[in-house]
């Protein structure tokens, strides 16, 4: 009897066990997870993270903008390199749109030594425009030679005072005079020191007019002098205003420089002269605008006619100043080669 109910216990284990196996095995791994024992989470940081020095210099360097012309082009896509199949033209007449048309179709009408297709925008839509070379270098050369006109003249302050003695009267004078013979407008103001006697009114003119005398080949009063109670300021401004001459690459003829006669000839006549090089394309430009490919020189030829040209202008002008050296033009400020003077 023992045994059976022994073998009964047994059987109601084994059966209980099976169930509860069927059962576990039932759980999803979601169901597994959801029951298992939760691990420990690393506390969230409370203090700002680190930023690595390398990301703060960059981050402090490159503004947005700077990122901006970064990604734009330096220059606008070009006849085959436009990447649109059809586009709209701006009809070089008119300067209307013309309707949508096929790419290949406009770039059969370029003339290519003359002109050249250029991606005007491209959003709403890519529109592009004939861009003639000739008006495009007329342009750049106006603007160039609008730069150096637009320089304002620098004023300079020279103080005299009335009871100045001759030697020191000399040396603010020869201060004055090469101020106004660079160029610059001079600010000649006369006025008394402390514990000298002022001069009558009449004496002080008399310093006044003695003083333009003396600056009378260099400079010339443009507006009216201020006078007030024993205190007298001269506007000056030189007489020889400077003149600007641009020369091009003589690709024929038996000038170095297109030009280079003229700023002889001033020179010549004494004139102040701001000579602009304007510099022809190298042959990588060709690369990038296949319609230069007959205006490109090389580097060692254009350096070669500079320095002549340059050792021409030395002969009549010496350079009053360093000279301005850009990508596409050098700039030499000449003055002409004067005997000394017997003036201050």
């Amino acid at each position: 009897m023992a045994s059976v109910m022994t073998m009964c216990a047994t059987a109601r284990n084994a059966a209980t066990f099976a169930r509860r196996s069927i059962a576990t095995r039932a759980l999803s791994s979601t169901t597994w997870h959801a029951l298992a024992p939760a691990r420990a989470q690393p506390q969230a940081s409370t203090s700002r993270p680190k930023t690595p020095a390398s990301a703060k210099f960059s981050s402090a360097s490159t503004s947005p903008d700077e990122e901006d012309k970064k990604k734009k082009p330096l220059q606008k896509p070009r006849n085959e390199a436009i990447p649109y199949r059809f586009v709209r033209l701006v009809n070089p007449e008119t300067g209307a749109l013309d309707p949508p048309a096929a790419l290949k179709e406009i770039l059969a009408r370029v003339d290519r030594k003359r002109q050249y297709l250029e991606l005007v925008v491209d959003t709403p839509e890519p529109i592009v425009k004939f861009i003639n070379v000739k008006d495009l270098y007329n342009r750049h050369k106006a603007k160039r030679v609008q730069q150096v006109l637009a320089r304002a003249p620098v004023e300079k302050e020279v103080q005299l005072t009335w009871g100045v003695d001759s030697g020191d009267l000399a040396y603010k004078l020869r201060k004055a005079r090469s101020e106004l013979k660079n160029g610059r407008r001079v600010l000649l103001v006369f006025a008394p020191k402390n514990g000298q006697a002022r001069p009558a009114p009449e004496e002080q003119t008399k310093i006044v007019e003695e003083a333009l005398r003396l600056l009378e080949d260099v400079g010339r009063e443009r507006k009216q002098r201020d006078v007030q109670k024993d205190i007298t300021a001269l506007f000056l401004e030189p007489i020889q205003m400077k003149q600007v001459h641009e020369l091009q690459w003589a690709y024929s003829g038996d000038e170095l420089w297109t030009g280079l006669k003229g700023v002889l000839k001033a020179l010549r006549q004494g004139q102040r002269v701001d000579v602009v090089f304007a510099l022809p394309p190298p042959p990588k430009a060709a690369k990038d605008d296949p319609t230069l490919r007959d205006k490109v020189v090389t580097p060692d030829l254009v350096k070669e006619r500079f320095v002549a040209a340059i050792h021409q202008l030395t002969e009549l002008g010496r350079e009053w100043k360093a000279r301005d050296s850009r990508k596409a033009a050098v700039t030499v400020h000449l003055e002409p080669i004067e005997e000394p003077t017997s003036r201050v």
